[in-house]
């Protein structure tokens, strides 16, 4: 999975044991190890192994430094010694613990940086809450960087708020840059990215709550490049001799899904960098899939390809029947005549001793090279060395942004309050992201109230707004609602966010909060960040009259003189929002808006209703069901609602919802009705036209068909089901076989022969499925992707679903350049057997609700409470946590397994060439 080399070139891998990563980590499975590899005649090769040390969780992370391993074993730090030299560890420390160990978002990424700490990474959902042997504490609930010194002491977080931040390296300024993974949630192809860490940094997914930092900077730091899901791992710098020297200091990160080890040119760019990248290593091998990349001391590169058993979410065959276990590979540089240079662990223990020495630090400050400069400053700020201020403050005026960016990251442990005029000054004058973050950090150890309260009328709208942000937060807490009020619409869009921030933090202002929400209505062109203002705010005020009364005001023709469209926004608002209670006035208003005759008003309602469970609608819902005048899916949309309060369908609206079943409909619409019937709890006379109806329907999943079926209990008559599913089967839908097992066991007698015959099919049918990817392997090349995109948004119906470049549905993943991500056979796979490997985030969740009911649907964002569930129609519903009982993973996907069943073996050629286009 990962390595390190020792000081005498022996090579250390972590080694899984090809189970579960997941379950073996949640249950601390002591079932991983660690090998010694050693190349005992200097050719190149490895020729002797043995096993360091066994009986460790998975582990992800591993680093050599003065005769020990530091060594990740979840929910433990440790530190193995091999005393006696034998290739065996026989000493181990514990040097923390405290690590969540659900996720292979748990601790890996060990590293020693050059100021001689020991640095390593944690992901979400598992945190940490770490104790030092000196007492120290560093605790988060979100993924995060972290170091210490290497007997664990003086533990601390560096920046935080990471999904999957997975390994950093440093820059020859000092500059710390990470692969993180999940950087964004998918959209429009991008997830995953490279980013610069900034002490104190704030970054995507998570939102950074009181506690997990000593300040909330509101802001997140952009990436300094982005990616498709590449699922980026091993990160390393290349600091040899022995390539062309144009790759000296450049990075090379391992990429899992893409089978690629990628070399990363990094510019200077204002007071960060911008990336230009090139394939190093590439390999359309489906079993290979590299994790790791480090430097050996020849100046050659190793290679660890942690082969194909890893398919926890990732795209990666479920099927293979004996997986690849993956290998190590090394590459070399040929050219004879260039000389070797010093090995790389020479250099690194040069450079260590180099960068503790203070007084050369000193020297290099004044060097006319801004890259040693720059190294040197922040190399102080590391060793809080607090004579450096006055050459630091100097540095704060250079024309070189990231001379500034170090000075100002060296500020904030150098300093002191004589400091806060400089950083300041700074402040107001040329800047990006990254340089107000880390003037404002320091501003935040440095400067005093009276400080920020005279920043509040300066000139410069940033000056103002690290003003508010450090005055509204402790020890302070003394921003005041005027302060905030004159700033809530300021010019300056980050002064902007930070009042609307603050705001939210104090629900007691509820005069403030209910101008602001008027306001927000009431704007001719809002943004999208008015929009989800308005959708904040309103919950933080909620219980505030005034605030009542505003919302009241803007939902009912009267006074305040709101058009349709700004109340459409609002009801939007209210929808988005997590209410758990709604005032009655406001559930009075929605009422009223029901009985209208606006198509978009009442669309708009009914998600309103929804969310916010507003009882006593069900008459106005049944009015719109049956209104012939308003559009079918306006009608289905009422109708949908109404079931989830009367299960039961009267006839008219079986007879209408059934209707729109018929093929001629948008696939939309059809998935609607679908999801309609489903819910609802029909009588034994309609389940027959409704199977009958579905027949052969490749965007309907028979899997929840039984759901729905086993929900109300099998009828005295299961022939029409029998028959349902057979034909499904036939159409290359597979079925869970233990829930077939399940049905026949509770059928009479009379019908259990049918039904084991059902088995004996569905065994014959998977089987088939299988073999036609072999069948269709041979598509994967000569296809026309022009034809492919019209069958991609037409007759294939996969838009209904997906969406690229932001067209289509958002049932399924963003597949805007799923080709750079998947390989073709991958791509095949998904289309054959969807359910064998399903995109993390995207699995089908079976939700029990304490009222008896069941639902199911993918995940939206990242709430827990409510849990937002949208279904194959792309209908959203919230649910919250005392309403649910229980939460089960699905094995089977949303996605369609009979899609390929209707398209020609040259329609299918085309499809799989334009899939493979999207790069």
């Amino acid at each position: 999975m990962f390595g390190t080399l020792d000081d005498k070139g022996r090579l250390f891998v972590t080694e899984s044991s090809g189970g579960d990563l997941y379950a073996e980590l949640e249950r601390k499975a002591k079932t991983s190890r660690i090998s010694r590899l050693v190349d005992t005649n200097a050719d190149g090769r490895f020729d002797s192994a043995t096993v360091f040390t066994d009986g460790l969780s998975p582990s992800m992370g591993l680093v050599w430094r003065e005769h020990k391993l530091y060594v990740a074993d979840p929910p433990e730090l440790v530190v193995l010694e091999d005393i006696d030299d034998d290739g065996r560890a026989d000493k181990r420390t514990t040097l923390l613990i405290g690590f969540g160990h659900s996720d292979n978002g748990s601790l890996h990424g060990l590293t020693f940086g050059p100021d001689g700490w020991l640095y390593f990474t944690m992901g979400n959902p598992d945190g940490y809450d770490l104790t030092g042997p000196d007492g120290s504490h560093a605790a988060s609930r979100t993924g995060a960087l972290i170091r210490c010194r290497p007997d664990g002491s003086r533990v601390e977080t560096v920046a935080l708020g990471f999904e999957n931040l997975v390994e950093v390296t440093w820059l020859p300024d000092g500059s710390i840059i990470g692969t993180d993974n999940w950087f964004f949630l998918p959209e429009r192809g991008v997830r995953d990215a490279l980013v610069q860490l900034l002490k104190g940094g704030q970054y995507p997914l998570h939102a950074i709550q009181r506690g997990d930092a000593p300040v909330n900077f509101n802001t997140l730091l952009p990436p300094i490049a982005t990616y498709p899901a590449v699922a980026q791992s091993g990160l390393m710098r290349y600091t040899g001799d022995a390539f062309p020297s144009d790759m000296r200091d450049n990075l090379f990160s391992a990429e899992h899904n893409t089978r690629k080890i990628v070399r990363h040119v990094l510019t200077p760019k204002e007071a960060s960098y911008s990336v230009q990248d090139f394939d190093f290593v590439t390999t359309d091998d489906p079993s290979m899939h590299f994790s790791d990349v480090l430097e050996d001391d020849d100046g050659s590169l190793l290679l660890i390809d942690t082969g194909s058993w890893y398919v926890h979410h990732c795209p990666t065959g479920r099927i293979v029947s004996s997986p690849a276990r993956g290998g190590i590979y090394r590459v070399r540089y040929h050219d004879a005549n260039k000389p070797v240079g010093k090995t790389s662990a020479t250099r690194q223990r040069a450079t260590d001793r180099e960068l503790l020495s203070v007084d050369s630090l000193h020297e290099r400050l004044h060097n006319t090279n801004p890259v040693e400069v720059a190294s040197a400053a922040r190399s102080l700020g590391r060793l809080e060395d607090k004579t450096a201020a006055v050459e630091l403050t100097s540095l704060l005026g250079s024309a070189n942004l990231q001379v500034r960016l170090a000075a100002a990251e060296a500020f904030s442990t150098c300093g002191d309050a004589s400091s806060v005029a400089a950083l300041t000054e700074a402040l107001a004058g040329p800047t990006d992201d990254f340089l107000i973050h880390a003037l404002t950090f320091a501003l935040h150890r440095l400067a005093g109230r009276e400080a920020l309260e005279n920043g509040l009328m300066h000139p410069s709208p940033k000056v103002q707004r690290a003003s508010l942000l450090l005055l509204a937060q402790p020890p302070f807490n003394a921003a005041t609602p005027e302060q905030v009020r004159e700033r809530l619409f300021a010019d300056y869009e980050p002064l902007e966010e930070t009042a609307r921030w603050v705001l939210e933090q104090h629900p007691d202002w509820g005069e403030v909060g209910a101008a602001f929400v008027t306001a927000l209505v009431k704007l001719t062109a809002p943004t999208e960040a008015d929009r989800q203002a308005l959708s904040k705010v309103i919950p933080q005020f909620q219980s505030h009259q005034t605030v009542i009364n505003a919302v009241t005001g803007c939902l009912v023709p009267g006074p305040y003189g709101v058009s349709d469209e700004q109340r459409e926004r609002l009801l939007e608002a209210l929808s988005a929002g997590q209410l758990k209670t709604v005032p009655k006035t406001w559930a009075g208003a929605i009422r009223e808006l029901l009985t209208g005759n606006k198509p978009m008003l009442l669309a708009h309602s009914i998600e309103a209703v929804n969310a916010l469970r507003i009882s006593g609608v069900e008459p106005a819902l049944r009015r719109i069901a049956r209104d012939a005048n308003q559009t079918a899916d306006l009608r289905i949309s009422g109708l949908r609602e109404l079931v989830r309060r009367e299960p039961k369908l009267e006839e008219p609206d079986f007879s209408f919802v059934t209707s729109q079943l018929a093929r001629n409909q948008p696939s939309n619409v059809r998935l609607a009705a679908a999801e309609t019937l489903l819910a609802a709890n029909l009588s034994s006379e309609q389940l027959v036209p409704f199977l009958k109806a579905i027949r052969n329907e490749n965007l309907i999943s028979p899997f929840s068909v039984l759901t729905a079926v086993e929900r109300q209990g099998l009828s005295d008559d299961p022939v029409p089901l029998l028959d349902y599913l057979n034909a499904s089967l036939d159409s290359g839908w597979t079925l869970p076989p233990e829930r077939i097992v399940s049905m026949q066991n509770a059928l009479p007698p009379e019908h259990k022969a049918d039904m084991q015959r059902l088995l004996e099919k569905l065994n014959e049918s998977a089987e088939r499925q299988r073999q036609k990817l072999s069948e269709y392997e041979p598509l994967l090349t000569g296809g026309d992707h022009g034809r492919g995109q019209v069958l991609f948004y037409n007759k294939a119906t996969c838009s209904t679903c997906h969406s690229i470049w932001g067209i289509g549905g958002k049932v399924g993943p963003d597949l805007t350049k799923v080709g750079s991500i998947r390989a073709g056979r991958d791509i095949l796979e998904s289309l054959v057997l969807p359910s064998a490997t399903i995109a993390q985030g995207y699995d089908l969740l079976n939700v029990g609700l304490k009222d008896g009911e069941s639902v199911s649907g993918i995940r939206v964002g990242k709430s827990e409470d409510p849990l937002i569930l949208r279904d194959a129609a792309g209908t959203e519903t919230r649910y919250h946590r005392e309403e649910i009982k229980s939460i089960e993973r699905s094995k089977v996907s949303l996605m369609p397994e009979g899609l390929l069943q209707q398209l020609s073996r040259d329609e299918i050629r085309d499809l799989l060439a334009f899939l493979q286009s999207l790069k």
